[in-house]
């Protein structure tokens, strides 16, 4: 395999890809979440997994094996306290969320730039804006960067307004460092000129960033084709014709990028599964636009990996209607300026389930040798998602834990998703199949 199709978790890719590589991930995936719950000091874990999933089941036996069989002496035991809880879903269960275009700086900058280790890549040729030269790659982390930290979940209108006030802020203390007129004010200078430098570097990054976000999404004309995504994943009332002509323009747009009209050709897919016939005539409009015949093939294969055989959970709504209820809650709430961030991951449905009692033992059973837990009364809650997760998901984990102060809660997977990740996947899935 090339190094770019070696990233690719193998749990994308089951079950063509080689067993082998399958329960290497999987010994990956167990010792990540064992060495969590040793950090953690907490008793031996009850587990629960999506049942649609052999991957999912096959982690939950390894780990149960891992924490009660073979390092019982490793995991406490103690009376009293109540077991964390870990739940183990499959990327299978959403590929909706890997596949939106996202709104809020952190996801933003993965989905267009990437992040890698909390580093962005910014000297890449494909990178138009200008870019001093010791910014060619630059820090994204919340512990170190106070700003980020405060905008990283902020969506893209209101990021423009933060980074102005940053350079505002920077500009304002600019002046009083150029103020210097006595041997005092020298002397004071000279001392904050190390946290002068960092901040002016840092100022310097999040326009940069800002900059070359604005100019992908104005080139890519990303703002026409994410409403029309939101809309085919939210809104679950709508029949196919109603979305077919915007999707054919789209397509047929030179501005927009092949990836972008394959993934919301995708995403279409997905939604209107059971219409053979459309999809078919949608692939026919992709290869008609100049899209390649192996990129548009990736259609059927999000369907091969992610239809509704796969999942448990009807993800566009059916008898659950979640997705239909959250999004008209989101517009109602916050104005039509929300359109581009109504999608709610699965998980949100899932954790809420749960959190209600609700989430079906038939669905998503617990270890048949573990504890049942009750999830309300749980007080380290740790979701595991087999192939991957993304940010939205983590944005979505970080206001979970806000609203609970007594839950700690981890969101952890095979890596960080974009569409672009996810698109490779497919693609190195499609090679494998055929």
């Amino acid at each position: 395999a090339s190094s770019s199709s070696a990233e690719v978790s193998s749990f994308l890719c089951a079950p063509y890809t080689d067993r082998q590589n399958i329960l290497s991930d999987v010994d990956r995936a167990v010792e990540a979440i064992a060495a969590l719950l040793l950090s953690l000091k907490v008793r031996k874990p009850s587990i629960r997994y999506q049942r649609s999933s052999d991957v999912a089941f096959q982690i939950s036996e390894s780990l149960y094996r891992l924490t009660y069989c073979q390092g019982d002496g490793l995991f406490a035991t103690e009376r009293g306290s109540i077991e964390p809880l870990v739940l183990i879903l499959d990327r299978t269960s959403d590929p909706v969320t890997p596949l939106l275009t996202q709104w809020t700086y952190q996801a933003m900058v993965h989905d267009l730039l990437g992040i890698r280790n909390n580093r962005v890549d910014l000297g890449g040729k494909d990178v138009m804006t200008k870019v001093p030269n010791d910014q060619k790659q630059v820090v994204l982390s919340s512990e170190q960067d106070d700003f980020f930290k405060k905008a990283m979940y902020n969506n893209y209108g209101d990021l423009g307004i933060e980074i102005k006030n940053l350079v505002d802020g920077f500009q304002e203390a600019s002046k009083m460092n150029h103020n210097i007129q006595s041997i005092e004010d020298m002397q004071r200078f000279v001392e904050n000129y190390p946290e002068f430098r960092a901040k002016q570097g840092n100022v310097s990054k999040h326009v940069t960033l800002m900059t070359e976000l604005s100019r992908l999404v104005e080139e890519g004309m990303l703002m026409n084709a994410s409403e029309l995504e939101q809309e085919i994943a939210c809104n679950t009332s709508m029949k196919s014709s109603t979305f077919w002509n915007e999707v054919v323009d789209v397509i047929k747009d030179h501005k927009v990028k092949d990836d972008h009209k394959v993934k919301l050709a995708m995403l279409f897919a997905i939604r209107f599964e059971k219409e053979g016939e459309t999809i078919s005539r949608l692939i026919s409009e992709l290869i008609d636009s100049g899209v390649p015949i192996k990129k548009a093939n990736l259609v059927r294969q999000v369907l091969d990996y992610g239809g509704q055989g796969k999942r448990d959970d009807d993800l566009f709504g059916g008898n659950k209607s979640f997705f239909s209820r959250a999004s008209t809650a989101v517009k109602g709430l916050k104005g039509v300026d929300n359109v581009y961030t109504q999608h709610q991951p699965l998980i949100s449905n899932i954790t809420e389930q749960m959190f209600k009692g609700k989430l079906k033992e038939q669905d998503y059973p617990f270890h048949s040798q573990v504890p049942h837990v009750d999830a309300k009364h749980v007080n380290e809650l740790i979701i595991f998602i087999a192939g991957g997760v993304t940010y939205e998901e983590s944005r979505f984990i970080a206001n979970l834990q806000q609203q609970s102060a007594s839950l700690k809660v981890f969101l952890g997977g095979n890596g960080v998703l974009n569409y672009k990740t996810f698109m490779q996947a497919m693609a190195t899935r499609h090679r494998l199949s055929s």
